[in-house]
């Protein structure tokens, strides 16, 4: 199946909602990474995806938002597919364009929470140990980041937190 790209619009938000509860179920607003979105990050939504299938309905999400850590970085989360969609690669699909769309921003890193294994590919790499915290716990070896640029990460340390305005 086919599925278009686009980024994320008000009409969506509905949509996104039924794709996550799908995906993650009430658990999802226990997660260490809802706590930094519920403190202040800021929703990008034209650098965030949904993806479309050939029925114009939204199956895939990757959510990016601004947050801060010494310096200003994206937090990717949550990439979620509806469970009807899963083991496509789409997931894959909205990292990738997520991640161009940062980096096109001139954004200078993106930091994440999530299985090492499927960001790798990506050129995501652990979060060194006291570099970075969260609002809560956190397993290390899922605290992810990636340099979109020379130095990107250079001054991020810290807690992750809300933007500065």
């Amino acid at each position: 199946m086919a599925h278009t790209l686009t980024a994320e619009r008000p009409e969506h938000a509905a949509a996104i909602e039924r794709v996550l509860s799908r995906a993650f179920g009430p658990g999802r607003y226990a997660k260490t990474s809802e706590r930094v979105r519920e403190r202040g990050a800021i929703l990008e939504p034209a650098l965030t995806r949904v993806a479309l299938n050939d029925a114009r309905e939204i199956v895939g999400v990757c959510r990016i938002w601004r947050a801060e850590a010494g310096a200003e970085i994206y937090f990717l989360g949550p990439l979620a597919v509806d469970p009807s969609e899963q083991a496509a690669g789409l997931g894959a699909t909205l990292v990738r364009d997520c991640v161009a769309a940062c980096r096109s921003s001139a954004g200078g890193g993106i930091i994440l929470v999530g299985a090492e294994r499927f960001f790798r590919p990506f050129g995501f790499s652990i979060v060194p140990s006291g570099r970075v915290s969260l609002p809560g716990p956190v397993d290390p070896a899922r605290f992810l980041w990636l340099e979109l640029r020379p130095g990107g990460l250079d001054k991020i340390h810290g807690e992750l937190a809300a933007p500065e305005r």
